[in-house]
């Protein structure tokens, strides 16, 4: 246990270390930025085609062939 304590020490107090962290840090901000806009932009897009299918369908409810 003590030679782990060490190597996560030395780990740690190299930059080359703290650089891996600070980039996987970056990464995860961009890949929870990604994922809200992609749910944000899926949500409107779903809302749409439902919109377009309902004015597709007509107040008859007979689907149309296009």
């Amino acid at each position: 246990m003590n030679k782990l304590m060490q190597g996560v020490e030395k780990f740690w107090q190299e930059e080359e270390g703290t650089e891996v962290v600070e980039w996987a840090m970056l990464a995860a901000l961009l890949v929870t930025v990604g994922v809200i806009i992609m749910v944000t932009i899926g949500e409107a897009a779903a809302d749409r085609l439902s919109a377009l299918a309902e004015m597709l369908q007509g107040e008859g409810g007979e689907e149309e062939t296009l």
